[in-house]
């Protein structure tokens, strides 16, 4: 059948069109793919986590002259034991926490002492570290850590009527806790990085809540509705992760004997180590992954110290930046490398050699010892009352010397 030669003309035309609405449909395909990938690229990018500074039993503190370690000086996810670099980066294998945060702030990687943390970024090069982290009868109470605080940034410690002046009362998911808004820049911070921490801490049943900011002070200021409308969010995954302590109850009477043989620890422990426990001493369930073991010292006249095992990958950044942290605990300055050897003493326990340390502050002493095994660092330490820890004092020393460990190295 022959077309119409007004059919014939039209057909280019038809044809015209079909391939413009070919291309366009090609054209719309590509971009919808284009996106697609851009996206995914996006959200990949988001997922990784930023280097976070940070670390536990080497949580480093202040350095000499007052300047915080790393790029960030917030770390400190523990109340007042000053942490920042830790060398492993991968999250805990510890209870694990969900929560809310604001949607600019950046994630980093966690560590065996944060359970969340972040970096926000401002103008002008400007940040603020924020983190949380959670540990077991914390050294020295709210006032202390708070007043820990204040020494990072340089600022004089307050007495408990200074305290309820310059905090508030802020609601957690774990219960009441105390927030406090410090402005103040160490000598030799970066101001871009440092000058304000804005802290709360909440105490139950035996554990103590951390969540901390601190960075660049505009910036600190501006991130403070977001960083309590977050801290409102913080849930544990697992909430029996970190029981109450035992209480003074169950300790173990005393015997005639100074010392009572017992094998590695029946909570926390894996066998790794054996000592003996001095009577009185009591076991109780160690709060997190990072602690090993855990046991309460209990004087006559009722106040308490603790005895924390615990145990690390590598060297958790050095003697002094593990000394410069304990001396924190109890409000003494940093040293430098000269001032830590004096300081030092050795112990034997077995083949092995522990280094000691003993400081003094205004409210706590403490005593620890540590020593590398194979690949890992064991610390041992002691805190507590000045007189409950001179008391003890030779119980810890016997209590080290007994350390075996059973895996060889």
């Amino acid at each position: 059948m022959r077309l119409p030669r007004s059919s014939l003309m039209k057909l280019p035309y038809c044809l015209l069109g079909c391939l413009v609405l070919t291309v366009a449909a090609c054209k719309q395909d590509r971009e919808i793919k284009v996106y697609h990938v851009a996206k995914e690229a996006a959200l990949s990018a988001a997922a990784q986590p930023a280097p976070a500074s940070d670390a536990h039993a080497g949580m480093p503190g202040r350095m000499p002259g007052g300047a915080m370690p790393g790029a960030v000086a917030g770390g400190d996810p523990h109340a007042g034991l000053s942490a920042e670099q830790l060398a492993a980066a991968s999250p805990p294998s510890g209870p694990q926490c969900s929560d809310t945060p604001a949607a600019h702030w950046k994630k980093q990687a966690l560590s065996p002492m944060r359970l969340a943390s972040y970096l926000v970024a401002g103008d002008g090069g400007g940040s603020a570290d924020i983190s949380f982290s959670i540990l077991r009868q914390a050294p020295g109470g709210t006032l202390a850590n708070v007043n820990r605080w204040r020494d990072q940034l340089g600022l004089p410690p307050v007495d408990d009527a200074g305290l309820k002046a310059t905090s508030q009362a802020v609601k957690t998911s774990f219960g009441e806790g105390v927030l406090v808004d410090l402005e103040g820049l160490p000598a030799g911070a970066d101001a871009t990085k440092d000058g304000r921490l804005i802290g709360a801490i909440a105490d139950n049943a035996g554990s103590t809540w951390f969540f901390k900011m601190r960075g660049n002070s505009v910036l600190t200021a501006s991130e403070k509705p977001n960083f309590i409308q977050w801290l409102l969010t913080v849930k544990l995954a697992v909430a029996e992760a970190f029981p109450a302590p035992a209480a003074p109850a169950a300790m173990a009477p005393a015997t005639p004997a100074a010392m009572v043989p017992a094998a590695a620890p029946a909570v926390g422990g894996d066998g790794s180590v054996t000592w003996q426990v001095p009577s009185g001493w009591t076991l109780v369930p160690a709060a997190s992954a990072m602690r090993y073991a855990t046991l309460s010292v209990v004087a006559a006249d009722g106040t308490k110290g603790e005895v924390a095992v615990s145990r690390f990958p590598g060297d958790v950044g050095g003697d002094l930046m593990n000394v410069n942290r304990w001396r924190q605990q109890v409000s003494l300055p940093a040293v430098d490398a000269a001032g830590l050897v004096p300081l030092i003493s050795r112990l034997t326990a077995g083949p092995k050699t522990l280094l000691l340390i003993d400081v003094t502050g205004l409210q706590a002493r403490l005593v620890a010892g540590w020593t590398r095994h194979g690949a890992d660092t064991w610390f041992f330490k002691f805190i507590g009352p000045d007189a409950l820890v001179s008391e003890q004092k030779a119980n810890f020393t016997a209590f080290l010397e007994s350390v075996r460990f059973t895996k060889p190295e």
